[in-house]
């Protein structure tokens, strides 16, 4: 039978006789509860084949097919039967809410959500528990639903899919969106803007995507925040939850018993992944790093698309670079003309590397992108017009792609080493589920050993419980164990309104209460009350945010965040000069101005131009153009978008009361910080913003509906997207054509 099954592995015909001896042998695996997971394999290896697959047997395998629960499989490849059983049992799959077919683990979970039950899922990466997500919407059983996702791109992909409920929810992305009290709710929200969120209704309905982050155990720095956001919501003790994640084996037992929920474990897939390991015939070089020349021979060899999985993003781009520069070297190259190519060249930089990349079929998706770039990106890339995808750990955390193959080309995450859990991950990424019948994973480091993943649930096991989570208990649900008791009891002995400030910040009490000891001895000096006392940018803004991350820096931030953050004045420089209006686009231009005419200066080189300079010294100038973007990038995505606008309304919120309980005026930094995270979009139109539609886009629709005399400030979001709809030719002349093509998808 083995021949017969590499038979089909390799797209062999199979004959009559073959075809008749796997199914009876598969039909018998089909019922023993030890050989079933093969029987399901060798199955979706005959589907892979099916053109090949004798069409006398076709039936027999049409049925074996239906036994394993395949339904949605049974309809793509057109099989039937007027049995009358059949027809019963494909009804009892279909989901009427989405007019689809799941297989036998969606209905069996299906089930389970909708009997009222609390359910944590661990299912692989093809499983599709997504789809799950979307029946809870459209059933439209629940008003107010919460969506927890670890990443703004999987948010934005899941608000795509369910744009089309929008007459019946209102879908919230920001914290400044009022909940609506005529509609029901979907809150898209990351757990930070869960905590951030002002008077979150009652919620009946939570999914927690990748629910694994709660854990301690996983070394996740935002682990806190999303216990926190769980404790706020699940104050509504009739909210159902959905937790959904990947490959995990076992579940606190006491998380479940206290929210009386259903851990529901399986390894049932319709996509099967075949490994190749290639880790013993590849050259390491110094630094653990396979050599180039090994992997760009195997992408050479490639005809279905691929994803190259990198420890950074550091990582991803210089392998993207490097083999684009390997692909121009052949003479035979197919060029790509996607609009993000002419947007880049006009709002970025003609010179980045990255549009080199796109125009030969090679996109990279790394955390520190625009949203609207990774985004497109990911689309390109599903739509078969990308055929390599250079990614970071930011890929294994529920973006989907339509990637046939997988190269675990390092193994490691930063600084990391990648342990069995990340690695099943990355591993469930090559194939998707009605894309690939078979995926691949490619081997070039030696995948770690097995191991159990079992996931503690801090708010519960408190065992280890940072102070950020503890404080948010109920008294009676604190655990005598550690230092638990002390440190509560110490929080709970501060000021009434102290305690409410810190809890509301969630960033540590510890560094909080640091920080809070240093205002209060600066506040009594004049010099000192001078750096707290302000509210608008002046021309002492240099000195009050360089007070700002002295105070931040240490106190509210990891070491190992530390080592990533670069030179303190360089980032206070910027966070300046954004303040001051300069846009990243204008940043990024200066910079390259400055370090090309610092390169020509240091070749004695006479130039008239930045052109001739690149011209003269292309290697050199190329590197930097790319460092600059990059590192601009990582400053707008890490600093502007988030950690420059917490920091200061932190420190503004700590500010506040000790310059009250000092009897002094205390200064007010939510100006500046509203100014830091959204440049000068105006307050109505930075829903745009949150629908990955690019800043510089944004600001020409402002200017746009300024013309038109709209009132910006007390504009409605529903008024917004209706003016554009009703206006869409206006932009479509006024915007580039990629700018057009993601506001066409957003509002229409």
């Amino acid at each position: 039978m083995i021949g017969i099954v590499n038979k089909l592995k390799s797209k062999d015909t199979i004959s009559n006789d073959e075809s008749f001896l796997l199914a009876q042998r598969v039909s018998e695996k089909l019922i023993s509860s030890t050989e079933r997971d093969e029987a399901l394999k060798i199955i979706i290896h005959v589907l892979d084949n099916w053109g090949n697959i004798s069409q006398d047997t076709q039936k027999i395998w049409g049925d074996l097919i239906e036994s394993a629960g395949f339904y949605p499989y049974i309809n793509k490849i057109g099989f039937n039967s007027s049995d009358l059983g059949y027809g019963l049992r494909k009804e009892t799959h279909y989901s009427r809410a989405l007019n689809k077919y799941f297989h036998d683990g969606q209905k069996e979970l299906s089930e389970l959500i909708f009997s009222g039950k609390n359910v944590v899922a661990s299912a692989p990466t093809s499983f599709g528990k997504s789809l799950l997500i979307e029946e809870i919407v459209a059933s439209k059983k629940y008003n107010n639903i919460v969506i927890i996702q670890p990443t703004l791109a999987l948010l934005d992909e899941t608000r795509q899919k369910l744009a089309k409920y929008r007459d019946e929810y209102k879908i919230i992305v920001r914290t400044s969106q009022e909940y609506s009290l005529d509609k029901k709710n979907i809150f898209l929200l990351t757990a930070e803007r869960i905590l951030e969120y002002e008077n979150l209704p009652a919620i009946d309905f939570l999914v927690l995507d990748e629910f694994y982050k709660l854990s301690n155990l996983r070394g996740d720095n935002r682990s806190n925040v999303l216990n926190n956001a769980f404790l706020k919501i699940m104050k509504n003790k009739n909210c159902q939850f959905y937790l959904l994640g990947p490959n995990i084996d076992k579940v606190s037992e006491d998380f479940l018993a206290k929210y009386n929920a259903v851990f529901y474990q399986t390894n049932y897939s319709l996509v099967s992944t075949e490994t190749v390991n290639k880790f013993e015939n590849v050259t390491v070089r110094v630094g653990n790093k396979v050599e180039e020349e090994d992997l760009f021979k195997l992408l050479d060899e490639m005809d279905e698309q691929t994803l190259i999985f990198c420890s950074s993003p550091a990582t991803a781009r210089k392998l993207a670079f490097s083999y684009c520069k390997h692909l121009e070297s052949k003479s035979d190259n197919e060029f790509s003309k996607l609009p993000l190519i002419e947007w880049i060249d006009s709002n970025i930089s003609w010179g980045w590397s990255l549009t080199k990349c796109l125009s030969l079929k090679i996109g990279v998706h790394d955390g520190a992108m625009p949203k609207h770039i990774t985004t497109s990106t990911i689309r390109y890339f599903n739509e078969r017009r990308l055929m390599y995808l250079f990614c970071t750990n930011t890929i294994i955390e529920g973006v989907n792609t339509s990637a046939k193959n997988v190269v675990f080309y390092d193994n490691y995450i930063g600084k990391r080493q990648v342990d069995y859990f990340d690695y099943a991950n990355i591993r469930g990424r090559a194939g998707r589920l009605m894309e690939h019948f078979v995926g691949r994973i490619i081997n070039l480091k030696k995948p770690p050993e097995k191991e159990r993943v079992d996931v503690d649930i801090p708010l519960i096991d408190q065992n280890p419980i940072d102070s950020e989570v503890l404080v948010n208990l109920d008294e009676d649900r604190v655990k005598d164990i550690n230092d638990n008791k002390k440190r509560y009891n110490e929080f709970k002995s501060l000021d009434g309104e102290l305690q409410s400030i810190l809890k509301r910040n969630a960033v540590s009490i510890e560094g909080q209460i640091n920080i809070l000891n240093q205002i209060e001895k600066d506040i009594v000096t004049p010099s000192g009350y001078a750096l707290i006392y302000w509210n608008q940018p002046d021309r002492y803004l240099h000195k009050h945010i360089n007070y700002i991350l002295d105070l931040c820096w240490e106190n509210l931030s990891t070491q190992s965040e530390r080592q990533s953050f670069g030179q303190k004045d360089w980032v206070r420089n910027k966070i300046v000069s954004v303040c001051y209006g300069n846009s990243i686009g204008q940043m990024i231009e200066n910079d390259i101005n400055y370090y090309l005419k610092d390169l020509a200066q240091k070749k004695n080189f006479a130039y008239s131009s930045i052109g001739e300079i690149y011209k003269a010294f292309p290697e050199e100038s190329q590197i930097k153009i790319d460092n600059v973007i990059e590192k601009l990038f990582a400053f707008q995505k890490n600093w502007q978008q988030y950690r420059a606008p917490k920091w200061l309304n932190v420190v503004d919120s700590l500010q506040k009361y000790i310059c009250k309980k000092h009897g002094r005026l205390s200064g007010d930094y939510s100006y500046v910080a509203e100014m830091v995270e959204n440049s000068f979009i105006q307050p109505s139109l930075r829903i745009l913003l949150e629908y990955g539609i690019p800043q510089n886009a944004v600001e020409i629709v402002q200017r746009v509906l300024g013309g038109a005399k709209l009132n910006l400030e007390t504009l409605s979001e529903d008024d917004l997207f209706e003016y554009i709809k009703n206006n869409i030719s206006v932009f479509e002349k006024v915007l580039k054509k990629y700018e057009f093509e993601i506001l066409q998808r957003t509002i229409l």
